[in-house]
Protein backbone atom coordinates (compact mmCIF):
# COMPACT_ATOMS: atom_id res chain seq x y z
CA UNK A 1 0.00 0.00 0.00
CA UNK A 2 2.72 2.55 0.78
CA UNK A 3 4.17 1.55 -2.19
CA UNK A 4 1.75 2.04 -4.30
CA UNK A 5 0.85 5.56 -2.38
CA UNK A 6 4.42 6.09 -3.46
CA UNK A 7 3.91 5.54 -7.24
CA UNK A 8 0.97 7.79 -6.87
CA UNK A 9 2.30 11.08 -5.54
CA UNK A 10 5.32 10.60 -7.86
CA UNK A 11 3.34 10.62 -11.13
CA UNK A 12 0.93 12.78 -9.70
CA UNK A 13 4.13 15.61 -9.25
CA UNK A 14 5.16 14.19 -12.86
CA UNK A 15 2.23 15.50 -14.02
CA UNK A 16 1.65 18.77 -12.17
CA UNK A 17 5.55 20.07 -13.28
CA UNK A 18 4.57 20.96 -16.79
CA UNK A 19 1.48 22.55 -15.93
CA UNK A 20 3.62 24.63 -13.21
CA UNK A 21 5.60 25.64 -16.22
CA UNK A 22 2.40 26.93 -18.30
CA UNK A 23 0.70 28.71 -15.20
CA UNK A 24 4.09 30.83 -15.29
CA UNK A 25 3.42 31.95 -18.71
CA UNK A 26 -0.09 32.00 -18.18
CA UNK A 27 -0.71 33.24 -14.80
CA UNK A 28 -4.00 35.99 -14.70
CA UNK A 29 -1.75 37.07 -11.65
CA UNK A 30 -1.60 40.64 -11.68
CA UNK A 31 1.61 41.51 -11.71
CA UNK A 32 2.25 45.08 -10.09
CA UNK A 33 5.48 45.87 -12.86
CA UNK A 34 2.97 45.19 -15.83
CA UNK A 35 1.34 47.36 -18.07
CA UNK A 36 -2.67 47.21 -17.60
CA UNK A 37 -5.10 48.61 -20.57
CA UNK A 38 -8.46 49.55 -19.22
CA UNK A 39 -10.50 49.19 -22.45
CA UNK A 40 -13.90 51.06 -22.84
CA UNK A 41 -14.67 51.33 -26.05
CA UNK A 42 -12.92 50.18 -29.45
CA UNK A 43 -11.07 49.88 -31.77
CA UNK A 44 -8.33 49.77 -29.11
CA UNK A 45 -4.62 50.02 -29.63
CA UNK A 46 -2.38 48.21 -27.06
CA UNK A 47 0.11 50.28 -27.83
CA UNK A 48 3.04 51.00 -24.43
CA UNK A 49 5.28 48.84 -22.39
CA UNK A 50 4.63 45.12 -22.45
CA UNK A 51 6.97 42.76 -20.65
CA UNK A 52 8.37 40.38 -22.56
CA UNK A 53 10.13 37.38 -21.20
CA UNK A 54 12.62 34.88 -22.43
CA UNK A 55 13.33 31.43 -20.91
CA UNK A 56 16.87 32.13 -18.65
CA UNK A 57 18.85 29.78 -18.99
CA UNK A 58 17.35 28.01 -22.16
CA UNK A 59 15.18 25.10 -21.63
CA UNK A 60 14.54 26.11 -17.83
CA UNK A 61 11.23 27.01 -16.37
CA UNK A 62 12.95 30.67 -15.30
CA UNK A 63 11.96 33.35 -16.96
CA UNK A 64 14.15 36.53 -17.70
CA UNK A 65 11.61 39.44 -18.29
CA UNK A 66 11.99 43.22 -19.07
CA UNK A 67 9.52 45.72 -20.24
CA UNK A 68 9.98 46.62 -23.78
CA UNK A 69 7.82 49.27 -25.85
CA UNK A 70 5.38 48.11 -28.69
CA UNK A 71 5.84 47.99 -31.77
CA UNK A 72 9.32 47.54 -31.56
CA UNK A 73 11.90 44.23 -31.98
CA UNK A 74 12.34 41.55 -29.82
CA UNK A 75 16.53 42.85 -29.80
CA UNK A 76 15.41 46.09 -28.24
CA UNK A 77 15.13 44.16 -24.65
CA UNK A 78 17.47 41.39 -25.64
CA UNK A 79 19.90 42.54 -28.09
CA UNK A 80 21.05 39.81 -30.77
CA UNK A 81 18.29 37.26 -29.55
CA UNK A 82 17.17 34.18 -32.06
CA UNK A 83 14.60 31.92 -30.39
CA UNK A 84 11.71 31.44 -28.67
CA UNK A 85 10.00 34.60 -26.59
CA UNK A 86 6.51 35.63 -25.23
CA UNK A 87 4.94 39.16 -24.83
CA UNK A 88 2.65 39.71 -21.81
CA UNK A 89 0.11 42.35 -20.79
CA UNK A 90 -2.91 42.59 -18.49
CA UNK A 91 -5.95 44.73 -20.26
CA UNK A 92 -9.24 45.07 -18.05
CA UNK A 93 -12.41 45.34 -20.66
CA UNK A 94 -15.60 47.23 -19.63
CA UNK A 95 -19.05 44.77 -19.49
CA UNK A 96 -20.32 47.40 -22.31
CA UNK A 97 -18.41 45.34 -24.77
CA UNK A 98 -19.81 41.52 -23.38
CA UNK A 99 -22.27 41.37 -26.35
CA UNK A 100 -19.75 41.86 -28.78
CA UNK A 101 -17.72 39.55 -30.90
CA UNK A 102 -14.68 40.85 -30.46
CA UNK A 103 -10.83 39.79 -31.80
CA UNK A 104 -7.45 40.74 -32.06
CA UNK A 105 -5.59 42.18 -35.10
CA UNK A 106 -1.60 42.15 -35.65
CA UNK A 107 -0.36 44.11 -38.91
CA UNK A 108 2.87 41.55 -39.01
CA UNK A 109 4.54 39.29 -36.93
CA UNK A 110 8.11 38.02 -37.43
CA UNK A 111 8.14 34.98 -37.64
CA UNK A 112 5.75 32.09 -36.12
CA UNK A 113 3.56 32.98 -33.53
CA UNK A 114 0.80 31.96 -31.21
CA UNK A 115 -1.56 33.71 -29.01
CA UNK A 116 -3.19 33.64 -25.45
CA UNK A 117 -5.63 34.73 -23.28
CA UNK A 118 -6.12 33.67 -19.77
CA UNK A 119 -4.02 30.57 -20.58
CA UNK A 120 -6.26 29.55 -23.34
CA UNK A 121 -4.50 29.87 -27.11
CA UNK A 122 -6.91 31.70 -29.41
CA UNK A 123 -4.82 31.53 -32.47
CA UNK A 124 -1.27 30.86 -34.40
CA UNK A 125 0.60 31.63 -37.32
CA UNK A 126 3.38 29.78 -38.94
CA UNK A 127 4.37 26.80 -36.47
CA UNK A 128 7.71 27.23 -34.08
CA UNK A 129 10.95 24.65 -34.35
CA UNK A 130 11.41 21.74 -34.90
CA UNK A 131 9.02 21.93 -37.66
CA UNK A 132 9.40 25.93 -38.31
CA UNK A 133 7.47 27.62 -40.68
CA UNK A 134 7.89 30.74 -41.39
CA UNK A 135 4.76 33.34 -41.26
CA UNK A 136 6.27 36.51 -41.61
CA UNK A 137 4.80 38.20 -44.51
CA UNK A 138 1.23 38.18 -42.55
CA UNK A 139 -1.31 39.65 -40.81
CA UNK A 140 -2.76 38.31 -37.76
CA UNK A 141 -6.43 38.41 -37.24
CA UNK A 142 -7.74 36.28 -34.47
CA UNK A 143 -11.23 36.33 -33.14
CA UNK A 144 -11.73 35.60 -28.87
CA UNK A 145 -14.13 33.28 -27.68
CA UNK A 146 -16.33 35.33 -25.35
CA UNK A 147 -16.73 32.32 -22.74
CA UNK A 148 -12.51 32.85 -22.11
CA UNK A 149 -12.95 36.75 -21.63
CA UNK A 150 -13.37 38.13 -18.32
CA UNK A 151 -15.34 41.81 -18.00
CA UNK A 152 -14.53 44.22 -15.72
CA UNK A 153 -12.39 42.26 -14.22
CA UNK A 154 -8.10 41.78 -15.50
CA UNK A 155 -7.57 39.55 -18.60
CA UNK A 156 -4.24 38.21 -19.48
CA UNK A 157 -2.74 38.37 -22.82
CA UNK A 158 0.40 36.35 -24.24
CA UNK A 159 1.70 36.46 -27.57
CA UNK A 160 4.79 33.94 -27.83
CA UNK A 161 6.91 34.37 -30.72
CA UNK A 162 9.59 32.27 -32.23
CA UNK A 163 12.06 35.37 -33.63
CA UNK A 164 13.68 33.54 -36.30
CA UNK A 165 17.20 34.53 -37.88
CA UNK A 166 16.45 38.47 -37.78
CA UNK A 167 15.04 41.50 -35.57
CA UNK A 168 11.42 40.26 -34.80
CA UNK A 169 8.57 39.90 -33.25
CA UNK A 170 5.86 43.04 -32.89
CA UNK A 171 7.79 45.01 -35.42
CA UNK A 172 5.44 46.47 -37.66
CA UNK A 173 2.55 47.78 -35.40
CA UNK A 174 0.77 46.98 -31.72
CA UNK A 175 -1.93 44.82 -31.58
CA UNK A 176 -5.48 45.71 -31.81
CA UNK A 177 -8.65 44.67 -29.71
CA UNK A 178 -11.76 45.72 -32.18
CA UNK A 179 -15.10 43.88 -33.35
CA UNK A 180 -14.34 40.72 -35.15
CA UNK A 181 -16.62 41.98 -37.95
CA UNK A 182 -14.79 45.32 -38.32
CA UNK A 183 -11.57 43.08 -38.57
CA UNK A 184 -12.27 41.04 -41.24
CA UNK A 185 -13.86 43.70 -42.90
CA UNK A 186 -10.79 46.00 -42.79
CA UNK A 187 -8.11 42.78 -43.64
CA UNK A 188 -11.00 41.91 -46.63
CA UNK A 189 -10.58 45.76 -47.63
CA UNK A 190 -6.46 44.97 -47.57
CA UNK A 191 -6.67 42.29 -49.40
CA UNK A 192 -9.49 43.09 -52.12
CA UNK A 193 -7.08 46.16 -53.10
CA UNK A 194 -4.13 43.79 -52.93
CA UNK A 195 -6.14 41.39 -55.45
CA UNK A 196 -7.18 44.63 -57.76
CA UNK A 197 -3.34 45.53 -57.70
CA UNK A 198 -2.65 42.34 -59.20
CA UNK A 199 -5.23 42.07 -61.62
CA UNK A 200 -4.29 45.29 -63.04
CA UNK A 201 -0.45 44.34 -63.22
CA UNK A 202 -1.57 40.89 -65.09
CA UNK A 203 -3.63 43.33 -67.06
CA UNK A 204 -0.65 45.50 -68.57
CA UNK A 205 1.36 42.21 -69.25
CA UNK A 206 -1.43 40.94 -70.94
CA UNK A 207 -1.39 44.57 -73.33
CA UNK A 208 2.92 44.42 -73.17
CA UNK A 209 2.30 40.39 -74.77
CA UNK A 210 -0.08 41.99 -77.75
CA UNK A 211 2.42 44.39 -78.51
CA UNK A 212 5.31 42.17 -78.37
CA UNK A 213 3.48 39.82 -80.56
CA UNK A 214 2.52 42.23 -83.07
CA UNK A 215 6.11 43.37 -83.23
CA UNK A 216 8.61 40.61 -81.79
CA UNK A 217 11.60 42.86 -82.72
CA UNK A 218 10.36 45.30 -79.50
CA UNK A 219 12.07 43.28 -76.85
CA UNK A 220 11.29 45.58 -74.27
CA UNK A 221 7.55 44.74 -74.08
CA UNK A 222 8.36 41.09 -73.81
CA UNK A 223 10.66 42.22 -70.98
CA UNK A 224 7.94 44.50 -69.10
CA UNK A 225 5.32 41.68 -69.33
CA UNK A 226 7.66 39.26 -67.65
CA UNK A 227 8.26 41.90 -65.02
CA UNK A 228 4.63 42.62 -64.72
CA UNK A 229 4.04 38.75 -64.21
CA UNK A 230 6.46 38.00 -61.45
CA UNK A 231 5.67 40.95 -59.62
CA UNK A 232 2.03 40.22 -59.91
CA UNK A 233 2.86 36.67 -58.01
CA UNK A 234 5.81 38.13 -55.71
CA UNK A 235 2.57 40.45 -54.31
CA UNK A 236 0.31 37.11 -53.99
CA UNK A 237 2.84 35.43 -51.79
CA UNK A 238 1.80 38.44 -49.44
CA UNK A 239 -1.85 37.69 -49.82
CA UNK A 240 -4.14 36.20 -47.18
CA UNK A 241 -4.85 33.40 -49.96
CA UNK A 242 -1.03 32.46 -49.51
CA UNK A 243 -1.31 31.80 -46.33
CA UNK A 244 -4.77 30.29 -46.30
CA UNK A 245 -3.60 27.56 -49.20
CA UNK A 246 -2.16 25.11 -47.04
CA UNK A 247 1.41 25.27 -49.02
CA UNK A 248 4.71 25.40 -46.10
CA UNK A 249 4.93 29.17 -45.29
CA UNK A 250 8.20 28.48 -45.54
CA UNK A 251 8.51 27.28 -48.97
CA UNK A 252 6.35 30.41 -49.94
CA UNK A 253 9.27 32.33 -48.15
CA UNK A 254 11.35 30.99 -50.35
CA UNK A 255 9.81 31.72 -53.30
CA UNK A 256 9.35 34.89 -52.57
CA UNK A 257 12.62 35.25 -52.23
CA UNK A 258 13.45 34.01 -55.49
CA UNK A 259 10.86 36.13 -57.03
CA UNK A 260 13.20 39.30 -55.58
CA UNK A 261 16.02 38.05 -57.51
CA UNK A 262 14.16 37.39 -60.52
CA UNK A 263 12.56 40.87 -60.30
CA UNK A 264 16.09 42.74 -59.52
CA UNK A 265 17.72 41.04 -62.58
CA UNK A 266 14.69 41.56 -65.10
CA UNK A 267 14.14 45.40 -64.11
CA UNK A 268 17.59 45.65 -64.87
CA UNK A 269 17.38 44.12 -68.42
CA UNK A 270 14.02 46.12 -69.00
CA UNK A 271 15.84 49.14 -68.41
CA UNK A 272 18.88 48.36 -70.89
CA UNK A 273 16.92 47.31 -73.26
CA UNK A 274 14.30 49.95 -73.70
CA UNK A 275 17.24 52.72 -73.78
CA UNK A 276 18.84 50.35 -75.89
CA UNK A 277 22.10 50.08 -73.97
CA UNK A 278 24.54 46.98 -74.29
CA UNK A 279 25.37 45.56 -70.66
CA UNK A 280 29.23 44.82 -69.36
CA UNK A 281 30.45 41.50 -69.11
CA UNK A 282 30.69 42.66 -65.36
CA UNK A 283 27.41 43.70 -65.24
CA UNK A 284 26.15 40.47 -66.89
CA UNK A 285 28.04 38.52 -64.01
CA UNK A 286 26.43 40.06 -61.06
CA UNK A 287 23.22 39.76 -62.56
CA UNK A 288 24.10 35.91 -63.20
CA UNK A 289 25.47 36.03 -59.40
CA UNK A 290 21.31 37.53 -57.96
CA UNK A 291 19.54 34.83 -60.25
CA UNK A 292 22.18 32.27 -58.85
CA UNK A 293 21.29 33.41 -55.06
CA UNK A 294 17.64 33.51 -55.91
CA UNK A 295 17.83 30.11 -57.32
CA UNK A 296 19.99 28.58 -54.31
CA UNK A 297 17.77 30.14 -51.59
CA UNK A 298 14.78 28.10 -53.02
CA UNK A 299 16.32 25.01 -53.45
CA UNK A 300 19.22 23.85 -51.06
CA UNK A 301 20.09 26.85 -48.71
CA UNK A 302 19.14 26.11 -45.10
CA UNK A 303 16.77 28.51 -44.23
CA UNK A 304 18.97 30.57 -41.47
CA UNK A 305 20.97 31.81 -44.78
CA UNK A 306 18.31 33.08 -46.88
CA UNK A 307 18.61 36.77 -45.12
CA UNK A 308 22.08 36.70 -45.98
CA UNK A 309 21.22 36.44 -49.53
CA UNK A 310 18.95 38.80 -49.48
CA UNK A 311 21.11 41.35 -47.94
CA UNK A 312 23.73 40.42 -50.58
CA UNK A 313 21.13 41.59 -53.32
CA UNK A 314 19.71 44.71 -51.79
CA UNK A 315 23.43 45.83 -51.15
CA UNK A 316 23.93 44.77 -54.88
CA UNK A 317 20.83 46.70 -56.22
CA UNK A 318 21.70 49.74 -53.53
CA UNK A 319 25.29 50.13 -54.37
CA UNK A 320 25.86 48.59 -58.05
CA UNK A 321 22.34 48.58 -59.73
CA UNK A 322 20.94 51.84 -58.87
CA UNK A 323 24.40 54.25 -59.82
CA UNK A 324 24.19 52.31 -62.90
CA UNK A 325 20.55 53.10 -63.78
CA UNK A 326 21.23 56.28 -63.51
CA UNK A 327 23.92 56.08 -65.59
CA UNK A 328 22.30 54.73 -68.42
CA UNK A 329 19.75 57.70 -67.93
CA UNK A 330 22.28 60.26 -68.08
CA UNK A 331 23.67 58.57 -71.48
CA UNK A 332 20.09 58.17 -73.12
CA UNK A 333 19.75 62.12 -72.47
CA UNK A 334 22.67 63.02 -74.40
CA UNK A 335 21.87 60.76 -77.10
CA UNK A 336 18.72 62.51 -76.78
CA UNK A 337 16.62 58.91 -77.53
CA UNK A 338 12.85 58.84 -77.56
CA UNK A 339 11.29 59.44 -73.88
CA UNK A 340 14.55 59.43 -72.35
CA UNK A 341 13.87 62.38 -69.99
CA UNK A 342 9.77 61.10 -69.25
CA UNK A 343 10.81 57.23 -68.76
CA UNK A 344 13.58 58.75 -66.62
CA UNK A 345 11.47 60.16 -63.88
CA UNK A 346 9.11 57.47 -64.27
CA UNK A 347 11.84 54.63 -63.59
CA UNK A 348 13.46 57.18 -60.98
CA UNK A 349 9.94 56.97 -58.67
CA UNK A 350 9.88 52.93 -59.15
CA UNK A 351 13.82 52.52 -58.06
CA UNK A 352 12.55 55.21 -54.94
CA UNK A 353 9.63 53.22 -54.56
CA UNK A 354 12.06 50.16 -53.79
CA UNK A 355 14.35 51.99 -51.78
CA UNK A 356 11.98 53.06 -49.50
CA UNK A 357 10.48 49.10 -49.61
CA UNK A 358 14.11 48.27 -48.51
CA UNK A 359 14.49 50.94 -45.79
CA UNK A 360 11.04 49.88 -44.16
CA UNK A 361 12.16 46.35 -44.03
CA UNK A 362 15.22 46.98 -42.28
CA UNK A 363 13.27 49.26 -40.41
CA UNK A 364 15.38 52.31 -40.89
CA UNK A 365 12.26 54.39 -40.84
CA UNK A 366 10.11 55.91 -38.02
CA UNK A 367 6.97 53.82 -37.46
CA UNK A 368 4.62 56.98 -39.06
CA UNK A 369 6.48 57.14 -42.06
CA UNK A 370 6.67 53.40 -42.43
CA UNK A 371 2.63 53.35 -42.12
CA UNK A 372 2.70 56.18 -44.65
CA UNK A 373 4.72 54.42 -47.34
CA UNK A 374 3.57 51.01 -46.76
CA UNK A 375 0.12 52.64 -47.89
CA UNK A 376 1.98 54.32 -50.58
CA UNK A 377 4.16 51.99 -51.87
CA UNK A 378 1.51 49.44 -53.78
CA UNK A 379 -0.09 53.01 -55.31
CA UNK A 380 2.90 54.28 -56.49
CA UNK A 381 3.57 50.57 -58.11
CA UNK A 382 0.87 50.30 -59.93
CA UNK A 383 1.00 54.13 -60.76
CA UNK A 384 4.78 53.57 -62.43
CA UNK A 385 3.83 50.92 -63.77
CA UNK A 386 0.82 52.18 -65.94
CA UNK A 387 3.09 55.31 -66.68
CA UNK A 388 5.44 52.98 -68.53
CA UNK A 389 2.70 51.08 -70.06
CA UNK A 390 1.27 54.48 -71.64
CA UNK A 391 4.83 55.25 -72.91
CA UNK A 392 5.05 51.71 -74.02
CA UNK A 393 1.76 52.05 -75.81
CA UNK A 394 2.76 55.64 -77.74
CA UNK A 395 5.90 54.02 -78.55
CA UNK A 396 4.33 51.48 -80.83
CA UNK A 397 1.63 53.56 -81.59
CA UNK A 398 4.14 56.22 -83.07
CA UNK A 399 6.13 53.08 -84.38
CA UNK A 400 2.64 52.08 -86.37
CA UNK A 401 2.39 54.88 -87.43
CA UNK A 402 5.26 55.63 -88.92
CA UNK A 403 5.47 52.28 -90.36
CA UNK A 404 2.24 53.44 -92.05
CA UNK A 405 2.30 57.58 -92.62
CA UNK A 406 4.78 59.12 -94.24
CA UNK A 407 6.92 61.44 -91.81
CA UNK A 408 7.39 64.64 -93.70
CA UNK A 409 4.06 64.62 -95.31
CA UNK A 410 1.45 62.37 -92.95
CA UNK A 411 0.10 60.65 -96.00
CA UNK A 412 -0.64 57.00 -96.44
CA UNK A 413 3.06 55.21 -97.15
CA UNK A 414 2.44 53.35 -100.68
CA UNK A 415 2.46 49.96 -98.79
CA UNK A 416 -0.25 51.16 -96.91
CA UNK A 417 -1.60 53.19 -99.55
CA UNK A 418 -2.22 49.71 -101.63
CA UNK A 419 -3.88 48.12 -98.89
CA UNK A 420 -6.30 50.22 -98.46
CA UNK A 421 -7.13 50.68 -102.15
CA UNK A 422 -7.02 47.16 -102.29
CA UNK A 423 -10.42 47.07 -99.12
CA UNK A 424 -11.90 50.26 -101.18
CA UNK A 425 -11.92 48.33 -104.43
CA UNK A 426 -13.62 45.00 -103.00
CA UNK A 427 -16.53 47.93 -101.05
CA UNK A 428 -17.50 49.28 -104.72
CA UNK A 429 -18.54 46.39 -105.91
CA UNK A 430 -21.36 46.08 -102.87
CA UNK A 431 -22.33 49.67 -103.65
CA UNK A 432 -22.18 49.60 -107.14
CA UNK A 433 -20.03 52.95 -107.24
CA UNK A 434 -16.85 53.81 -109.36
CA UNK A 435 -13.63 54.77 -108.27
CA UNK A 436 -10.84 56.89 -109.48
CA UNK A 437 -6.97 56.55 -108.82
CA UNK A 438 -4.37 59.59 -109.86
CA UNK A 439 -1.07 60.08 -109.51
CA UNK A 440 -0.58 63.53 -108.75
CA UNK A 441 3.32 64.34 -110.18
CA UNK A 442 5.33 68.14 -109.60
CA UNK A 443 6.71 69.31 -112.25
CA UNK A 444 10.33 70.18 -112.22
CA UNK A 445 10.81 69.61 -108.50
CA UNK A 446 14.37 68.74 -108.65
CA UNK A 447 14.96 72.80 -109.80
CA UNK A 448 12.96 73.48 -106.97
CA UNK A 449 15.63 71.84 -104.93
CA UNK A 450 18.43 73.30 -106.40
CA UNK A 451 17.12 76.66 -107.14
CA UNK A 452 16.22 77.07 -102.90
CA UNK A 453 17.51 74.26 -100.85
CA UNK A 454 16.14 71.00 -99.63
CA UNK A 455 14.00 72.36 -96.56
CA UNK A 456 11.80 74.42 -99.02
CA UNK A 457 11.28 71.94 -101.47
CA UNK A 458 9.82 69.71 -98.38
CA UNK A 459 7.88 72.90 -97.77
CA UNK A 460 6.41 72.77 -101.17
CA UNK A 461 5.71 69.24 -100.96
CA UNK A 462 3.54 69.62 -97.23
CA UNK A 463 1.46 72.22 -99.59
CA UNK A 464 0.86 70.30 -101.86
CA UNK A 465 -0.41 67.67 -99.84
CA UNK A 466 -2.75 70.52 -98.08
CA UNK A 467 -4.04 71.43 -100.86
CA UNK A 468 -5.13 68.32 -102.01
CA UNK A 469 -6.29 67.26 -98.50
CA UNK A 470 -8.25 70.34 -98.80
CA UNK A 471 -10.03 68.66 -102.17
CA UNK A 472 -10.67 65.47 -100.42
CA UNK A 473 -13.65 63.94 -98.15
CA UNK A 474 -12.67 62.33 -95.09
CA UNK A 475 -12.58 59.02 -95.84
CA UNK A 476 -10.79 59.48 -99.54
CA UNK A 477 -7.32 58.08 -99.69
CA UNK A 478 -4.46 60.10 -100.31
CA UNK A 479 -0.67 58.58 -99.89
CA UNK A 480 3.05 59.70 -101.00
CA UNK A 481 3.66 57.29 -104.12
CA UNK A 482 7.38 58.33 -104.51
CA UNK A 483 9.66 61.62 -103.53
CA UNK A 484 7.47 64.28 -104.96
CA UNK A 485 4.49 61.97 -106.41
CA UNK A 486 1.32 61.37 -104.32
CA UNK A 487 -1.56 59.24 -105.27
CA UNK A 488 -5.28 59.48 -104.37
CA UNK A 489 -8.25 56.98 -104.42
CA UNK A 490 -11.25 58.42 -104.08
CA UNK A 491 -14.97 57.03 -104.87
CA UNK A 492 -17.43 58.74 -107.42
CA UNK A 493 -19.85 58.12 -109.43
CA UNK A 494 -18.39 58.45 -112.96
CA UNK A 495 -15.57 59.57 -115.15
CA UNK A 496 -17.22 62.86 -115.58
CA UNK A 497 -17.35 63.46 -111.27
CA UNK A 498 -13.92 61.94 -111.03
CA UNK A 499 -12.70 64.60 -113.93
CA UNK A 500 -14.56 67.65 -111.81
CA UNK A 501 -12.59 66.18 -108.65
CA UNK A 502 -9.51 66.18 -110.43
CA UNK A 503 -9.81 69.86 -112.25
CA UNK A 504 -10.51 70.89 -108.06
CA UNK A 505 -7.37 69.42 -107.05
CA UNK A 506 -5.18 70.55 -110.05
CA UNK A 507 -6.57 74.11 -109.33
CA UNK A 508 -6.09 74.66 -105.38
CA UNK A 509 -2.32 73.06 -106.38
CA UNK A 510 -1.24 75.89 -108.69
CA UNK A 511 -3.81 78.75 -108.48
CA UNK A 512 -1.23 80.59 -105.78
CA UNK A 513 2.28 80.04 -105.22
CA UNK A 514 3.81 78.52 -101.88
CA UNK A 515 5.43 81.37 -99.94
CA UNK A 516 8.88 80.16 -98.30
CA UNK A 517 9.80 81.26 -94.83
CA UNK A 518 12.06 84.01 -96.64
CA UNK A 519 8.43 85.16 -97.94
CA UNK A 520 9.32 84.08 -101.50
CA UNK A 521 6.80 83.23 -104.07
CA UNK A 522 7.41 79.62 -105.57
CA UNK A 523 5.13 78.29 -108.43
CA UNK A 524 4.19 75.28 -108.54
CA UNK A 525 3.31 73.10 -111.31
CA UNK A 526 1.40 69.75 -111.53
CA UNK A 527 0.86 66.44 -113.83
CA UNK A 528 -2.17 64.40 -113.38
CA UNK A 529 -2.23 61.01 -114.44
CA UNK A 530 -5.63 59.13 -113.48
CA UNK A 531 -7.47 55.84 -113.91
CA UNK A 532 -11.49 55.24 -113.51
CA UNK A 533 -12.68 51.74 -112.34
CA UNK A 534 -16.65 51.18 -112.54
CA UNK A 535 -17.94 48.11 -110.15
CA UNK A 536 -17.98 45.60 -112.75
CA UNK A 537 -14.69 46.01 -113.74
CA UNK A 538 -12.45 43.15 -112.43
CA UNK A 539 -9.06 45.00 -111.50
CA UNK A 540 -6.65 45.10 -108.82
CA UNK A 541 -5.05 48.23 -106.84
CA UNK A 542 -1.83 47.06 -108.10
CA UNK A 543 -3.47 47.24 -111.59
CA UNK A 544 -4.90 51.03 -111.14
CA UNK A 545 -1.87 52.20 -109.25
CA UNK A 546 0.33 51.28 -112.82
CA UNK A 547 -2.52 52.12 -115.21
CA UNK A 548 -2.11 55.22 -113.58
CA UNK A 549 1.28 55.84 -113.43
CA UNK A 550 1.71 54.71 -117.49
CA UNK A 551 -0.80 57.45 -118.19
CA UNK A 552 0.89 59.54 -115.63
CA UNK A 553 4.29 58.79 -117.39
CA UNK A 554 2.85 59.63 -121.12
CA UNK A 555 0.83 62.52 -119.78
CA UNK A 556 4.15 64.14 -118.74
CA UNK A 557 5.90 64.05 -122.45
CA UNK A 558 2.93 64.72 -123.94
CA UNK A 559 2.27 67.94 -121.97
CA UNK A 560 3.23 68.83 -118.60
CA UNK A 561 1.03 70.50 -116.04
CA UNK A 562 -2.60 68.87 -117.08
CA UNK A 563 -5.01 66.26 -116.38
CA UNK A 564 -4.69 62.64 -117.76
CA UNK A 565 -7.32 60.38 -117.41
Amino acid sequence: MIRLLFVFFVLLFGTLQPQAATAVETSSTIDSSMTRFDIEQIPFVLKSEWQICRYSPPKTNHYDCRTSSVPDSIESAFPGLDGFVFYRVQFWITRKLEHQALGIYIPQVRDADKLYINGHLIGETGQFAPNFEKATLYQRRYPIPSSILKFDQSNELIIKVYNHARPGGLVMGAPVIDSVKNIYKQTATQESMLMIFIGMILLISAVQIFYYLAQPEHRENLLFAILCVFESIYLLTYSQAALDSGINLTSIFRINMLLFAILTVNFFLFVSSFFKQSIPWIIKGILTVILLLGIVSVTILPIDWIYYILHIIQLISVFILVPYYFYIFYRAKLQELPYASLMTKVLALYIFTVLIDFAIDQQWLPLFVTGIAGLLSPIFLITVFIAITFILIHKHWLYYRHATYDYLTNCLRRSSFEQRLAEEIHRIHRTGQSIVVALIDIDNFKQINDAHNHLVGDQVLQAVVNRTRASLRDFDLLGRYGGDEFIVAAEVSDKKDATQLLKRIHKNITSHAVIDKNNKAIEVSITIGAVVAEASDLVTALQMIEEADDILVSGKVKQKGHIHI
